[in-house]
């Protein structure tokens, strides 16, 4: 591949000094920080197959854009999370219980990043 290619689609990238992609190699894509937020939640207990919910307020989320989500290091079994942007500055947080137990999940923080698109 030749040099020209150097921040073409499919072509070269190089990495700054702090290991990143300069934005003018994103081939039209700016290199935005998510929007983040960190709650510390207290889910109230869940039933067997049933879904816990909070929301988390994240300034600037709107519907459409994508959440990642960092669970608690010590979350509890058997619970599975997602989370999506379910109002103008608003993140819902679910947790469904695969168990076939109630799981009280004990109060910790999340960490939540939006990527406005």
């Amino acid at each position: 591949m030749s040099a020209t290619a150097k921040g073409q689609p499919n072509g070269l990238a190089t990495l700054d000094s702090t290991g990143k992609v300069p934005a003018t190699q994103l081939a039209g894509r700016s290199a935005v920080a998510p929007l983040t937020a960190t709650a510390t939640l207290d889910f109230a207990s869940i039933s067997a197959g049933a879904i816990g919910t909070h929301t988390v307020t994240v300034t600037g989320a709107a519907a459409g854009d994508k959440v990642a989500l960092g669970p608690p290091a010590a979350i509890e079994a058997g619970l599975i999370w997602c989370a999506y942007v379910s109002a103008a500055n608003t993140v819902t947080i679910r947790l469904l219980n695969t168990t076939g137990g109630a799981v009280d999940p004990a109060s910790a923080s999340w960490k939540v990043a939006v990527f406005t698109t």
